[in-house]
């Protein structure tokens, strides 16, 4: 059944926010990339820095694969490239999510070397991880078994996970700014709030349709 007109007007409507949201959030991950990451491809104490030099082996490879699929993940929900270049969406989907299992171990494997002292901060890492495994997991299994609409939805949710890493960092940083909380609580705080908080609000926008619909 073709869509009404009113459907049409709504989506045409939807149109231009989508695209602002979309810049933000690609605004945001390069000022992330380029303000965080080069940092880590200097193999020196100097630069990691002691707390994390002592966890490299780990932060490494999770900085590359989380970066890998924050980069990836918008390249998925664009029709043209899903329409136009199928093979590539495919490719795309499978290293993206090879890229958060790996990233997901490795931040595990950091978790397990934070200290007894940071344990709020240790456990948020690894509900962040098994919250970005889990969701990437559904969408690739959704996709498999050709259900269309349950992938879009859960590949949402998968990449406001992978964006966690990029809202910890900028929320920390004004944080900082305005000498919000001791370092231990702030960290201990982002590591639960920066996934959990924009999943929620994602499950609410994903579901607000069926929700709110007008009964027939």
């Amino acid at each position: 059944m073709p869509p009404s007109a009113s459907q049409s007007d709504s989506a045409i409507k939807a149109r231009p926010l989508a695209w602002f949201a979309w810049l933000v959030i690609l605004g945001a991950l390069a000022y992330f990339i380029f303000k965080n990451v080069p940092r880590y491809f200097v193999f020196t104490a100097a630069s990691y820095g002691n707390y994390f030099w002592a966890k490299a082996t780990w932060l490494f490879p999770h900085v590359v694969c989380g970066v890998l699929a924050a980069v990836l993940g918008p390249l998925q929900f664009l029709p043209r490239m899903r329409r136009d270049y199928l093979p590539f969406h495919r490719v795309a989907g499978r290293v993206y999510v090879v890229a958060v299992l790996i990233g997901a171990i490795a931040s595990v494997g950091m978790a397990a070397k934070v200290g007894s002292d940071d344990a709020a901060y240790a456990f948020g890492l690894i509900g962040l991880a098994l919250a970005w495994v889990t969701t990437t997991v559904m969408a690739f299994v959704a996709i498999r078994r050709k259900n269309l609409p349950q992938h879009k939805q859960w590949m949402v949710r998968s990449y406001v996970v992978t964006f966690a890493f990029v809202t910890f960092r900028l929320v920390e940083n004004m944080m900082k700014a305005g000498h919000i909380f001791p370092d231990h609580e702030r960290g201990a705080l982002l590591a639960w709030g920066c996934w959990a908080i924009p999943l929620l609000v994602t499950e609410v926008v994903l579901q607000a349709g069926a929700v709110f619909k007008t009964r027939v």
